[in-house]
């Protein structure tokens, strides 16, 4: 009886300490693990700069496309007015029109509207003081009630446009273009134009002769008073034989700061698989994600 009084006498003064109990222990009993709450996913690691520069090359590839083989109306006129006939900016090259397999209209007056075919040839032409240099021939056939909406059948036969993507995303600044597309603008304050390549159009990256390769659907760009959306709709492009389906839209606008912001999502798939993604983050900041290797343009 009086070694349990000496024992509860003992543990009232060390009621921190373990082991006051005449209960046999096991000299390692388990401590039990601390509680854990949900592990947050890692953020995804930035693609290398190669596979970076791969995705933007498949994002711009229509939109560069297009700049070449709708150059009659985009560069040699500027809302239908026809801006030259002869040497290009800076004295830089030179170009020569023809409507209806005619002369066209003279330098500063309006292509005519209703439906009419304009070609133009470029030689060496700077078309902006940016350095865009234009080269090969270009034919528009249109049909326009007025110059903010119209629809045409756009063509490029080995046109190559150098300085292109200054400024924009990709880093494509020497291509080439051949092949076709239906193109459509509609609007005044909210511009809508919307490109839809014939299956077999090309893009050659001349620096690196990789191909991209249309395969159907469309880009569109619509332009509204705070900036840019970019549009997607099952555009399936090939690069050098492997094919990817382009969806989604992206828009870029300017921050009240100034700065650009980016929302939405571009999803770029593969086989059914999805390998790549391009859209604006939670702080509205431009980012890539390559999940897949993706062959280069």
């Amino acid at each position: 009886m009086s070694r349990h009084l000496r024992l509860i006498a003992f543990c009232a003064g060390l009621l921190a300490s373990a082991g006051c109990s005449d209960e046999p222990r096991l000299p390692a009993d388990p401590t039990p693990p601390a509680p854990t709450g949900p592990t947050a996913p890692s953020p995804p690691q930035p693609p290398s700069d190669p596979q970076r520069r791969a995705a933007l090359a498949l994002f711009e590839s229509a939109s560069l496309h297009e700049s070449l083989t709708t150059s009659p109306i985009t560069w040699a006129t500027e809302d239908g007015k026809v801006w030259t006939d002869g040497p290009c900016a800076f004295g830089s090259g030179s170009l020569q029109g023809s409507l209806d397999g005619g002369l066209p209209p003279t330098t500063g007056t309006f292509l005519p509207t209703g439906s009419h075919t304009y070609v133009v040839s470029f030689s060496n032409c700077l078309v902006a003081w940016y350095g865009v240099g234009l080269s090969g021939v270009a034919s528009t056939a249109y049909d326009a009630s007025e110059w903010s909406n119209f629809t045409a059948t756009v063509s490029a036969e080995s046109v190559r446009g150098a300085g292109l993507a200054s400024g924009q995303f990709s880093d494509l600044y020497d291509v080439r273009a051949d092949g076709s597309a239906v193109w459509t603008r509609t609007g005044s304050s909210t511009k809508t134009t919307t490109y839809t390549p014939a299956p077999g159009s090309r893009l050659v990256n001349n620096w690196t002769t990789n191909v991209a390769t249309f395969g159907g659907g469309s880009y569109s760009m619509i332009q509204h008073p705070r900036g840019v959306e970019r549009r997607f709709d099952n555009l399936k492009v090939a690069i050098n034989g492997t094919e990817y389906t382009l969806n989604g839209s992206f828009n870029y606008m300017s921050g009240s700061n100034g700065s650009p912001q980016y929302t939405g999502e571009i999803r770029i798939i593969n086989n059914g698989t999805l390998v790549a993604r391009i859209y604006g983050d939670v702080g509205n900041a431009l980012t890539i994600e390559v999940l897949v290797p993706l062959v280069p343009l």
